[in-house]
């Protein structure tokens, strides 16, 4: 079966960010779901206890002891389990035992859930009407576990649905979303994947034809199948699926500029640009940015720097034009030498102002536990809130899976700088270099990011703030908040941001004062904001500590909807901002893509229009205050 790949670029200021969330009821024609931790229809004998793995979308029963288990009745001919999710590396191990289930006192199954699908048929063509099941959890070569999610049955015969899906980047691939609909219907939405071998299954399908599957995982490539049928009383077994990564999460033969290390420059400066070129010969440097069908390129000026050059690799200064848009730009060189020939490309690794901010601006927020595909999608819809904030920067701190997190960042028009902490998956330096390293904000704004404990050698963090003892403000985004009171009061850090630790989460350290702003909980973030090189603002509604609220389940309170699709095809339109909560926003940024011409904006301020490749479209961005819970239209005609 030929499949088709959709690179899907989500654009949150130009869009609607079309995020699932909860997993909907099964379909009323497809069959019922019996959840394994609802005690008035599951009975528990032994030690069973909820769990729910760090902000995971549904809860399970687990158990270790051998000849637990659970009974409930059920009225149909088929039934279907649904284990937990394997626990993955950071959270422990998998469920390791066997699952031996019957039905009306005849052994039906059992099962070694470490080999199969979450999803599971049980027993199908059972007799019409009410069935007692028992599950009992076995121990198998010394090896004890099982997570059980839930059960779901039905009447009548209905179809399977198994396939397999992995992906670039393979051991940080968890799980994915699985859209199964059938002429534009949703017949099931879930979260599917055995991280173990990949396996997935869909059970309990009516019979028919028009079926299509889509399959989702924040920061690889959304891939679509071709129509296929659904037979009754047999499984339909799909080719393996492969998901590539998305490419503004790879990077590809550079050193730096890179993520975790951005080059912020306005219009006419330099940066250097280092990368593996060996001995090919420079063709030229692009920066190229994408916002909807709009897209921005400029081949910029360089020059090598051959006493930097060693074996692999070579460096270049990269000089900006004058007249170089604003905005978040991918870097690529070209190079041309036989087996060398190609190019290095460093995904969103230069930020383009069009001036330095004085009274900087900071997004917080950390200890998302970012793990999986859910907590990801939680993550895509922080950052659609952030893109209207409009922030200098975005500080995180504690983050867990490197491939999630990056996918979700993909779409987040500011720089940020992350570090990884006691929840992390190995690995993460690949996408996020050096846990410590240090990022400038204009001339009076340095950021140095520390991923360790205090504990280990501070050596290159102290040379790293020595190297900016000019700079008016320096922050740190720390993993803890328990850095040396002599360290901050040295180099006079105005702020630390951290997302683990003890004490209290709001406070002032040593002389300077330094600012402590830490992680209260992980539904929430912070706004920052500078005054006269102090923080003048870092809490919500006024209190002494708390954050700004976003609970995981929440559509987000700050959102913008257009009036006409956003798409480059209406010379008026306007954007209405809606603000839940009670705090005002000032100076949010909203992004209209139009066709190219001369236009006026209408409650907020026009801040650019940048002219797309082949001069059709138009990027104009518009800035606009926004107060405490309420409304407000912007608009722009041509």
């Amino acid at each position: 079966m030929r499949r088709t790949l959709v690179a899907a670029t989500i654009v949150a200021a130009t869009a609607a960010v079309f995020v699932v969330r909860a997993e909907p009821a099964l379909a009323s024609d497809t069959a019922e779901r019996i959840l394994a931790t609802d005690e008035t229809r599951v009975a528990r004998t032994g030690a069973w206890r909820v769990d729910r793995f760090r902000y995971a979308v549904n809860s399970h029963l687990s158990t270790n002891e051998v000849q637990a288990a659970l009974e409930f009745n059920f009225s149909g001919t088929g039934l279907a389990v649904r284990f937990g999710g394997h626990n993955t590396p950071p959270y422990g191990s998998p469920n390791l035992g066997v699952v031996d289930i019957s039905i009306d006192g005849e052994r039906k199954r059992l099962l070694l859930p470490r080999s199969l699908p979450r999803e599971f048929v049980v027993a199908t063509g059972l007799e019409p009407g009410e069935h007692k099941v028992r599950v009992v959890h076995r121990m198998r070569d010394d090896a004890t576990g099982v997570r059980i999610e839930s059960f779901s049955a039905w009447t009548g015969e209905r179809g399977e649905l198994r396939f397999q899906v992995n992906g670039a980047e393979n051991a940080h691939l968890v799980d994915c979303r699985a859209i199964l609909r059938r002429d534009d219907d949703v017949i099931r939405n879930e979260l599917v994947r055995n991280w173990l071998t990949g396996q997935c299954a869909l059970a309990g399908l009516p019979a028919g034809d028009g079926y299509v599957l889509e399959l989702r995982a924040v920061g690889w490539r959304t891939e679509v199948t071709e129509p296929f049928a659904i037979a009754a009383g047999r499984p339909k077994s799909l080719a393996p699926i492969f998901l590539q990564r998305d490419p503004n999460t790879v990077t590809s033969r550079f050193r730096f500029p890179r993520l975790n290390q951005q080059a912020i420059r306005k219009p006419g400066e330099s940066f250097r640009a280092r990368f593996l070129g060996f001995e090919a010969k420079i063709e030229k440097v692009t920066l190229q940015r994408r916002v909807g069908p709009a897209v921005i390129t400029r081949e910029v000026e360089f020059a090598e720097d051959t006493e930097a050059a060693h074996y692999y690799d070579r460096e270049v200064a990269v000089t900006l034009p004058g007249d170089m848009p604003p905005g978040v730009y991918d870097l690529t060189v070209q190079v041309n030498g036989g087996r060398r020939t190609g190019f290095c490309r460093s995904p969103r690794s230069v930020h383009v102002v069009s001036s330095y901010p004085v009274n900087p601006v900071f997004v917080t927020f950390g200890h998302l536990d970012t793990s999986g595909q859910y907590q990801a999608e939680y993550l895509q819809r922080l950052v659609g809130m952030i893109n209207l904030i409009a922030p200098d920067m975005v500080l995180c701190s504690n983050a867990c899976n490197p491939a999630y997190v990056s996918g979700a960042y993909a779409d987040l028009d500011a720089p940020y700088v992350i570090n990884f902490g006691n929840h992390q998956f190995p690995g993460h330096e690949a996408w996020y270099g050096d846990p410590v390293g240090l990022i400038d904000c204009g001339p009076r704004v340095s950021v140095l990011n520390f991923g360790h404990p205090w504990h280990v050698d501070k050596s290159a963090a102290t040379a790293l703030l020595a190297s900016r003892n000019e700079t008016a403000i320096r922050v740190i985004n720390a993993f803890e908040a328990n850095a040396p009171t002599e360290l901050l009061d040295r180099f006079q850090i105005r702020m630390i941001h951290d997302a683990h630790g003890i004490g209290k989460k709001v406070d002032d350290f040593g002389a300077t004062p330094t600012k402590r702003i830490g992680k209260v909980n992980a539904a929430s973030f912070r706004v920052v904001r500078f005054r006269a090189n102090r923080v003048e603002l870092c809490t919500y509604d006024g209190h002494e500590i708390d954050p700004i609220p976003f609970g995981r389940e929440a559509d987000p309170p700050l959102t913008v909807t257009f009036a006409q699709p956003n798409d480059g095809t209406h010379t008026s339109n306007t954007a209405t901002i809606d603000n839940r909560f009670k705090q005002t926003f000032p100076r949010v940024r909203v992004t209209f893509i139009a066709p190219v011409g001369e236009y006026d904006a209408t409650g907020g301020k026009i801040e650019s229009i940048t002219r797309s490749d082949g001069g059709r479209l138009a990027v104009i961005q518009v800035r606009a205050d926004i107060p405490a819970e309420n409304s407000v239209p912007v608009s722009i005609n041509r």
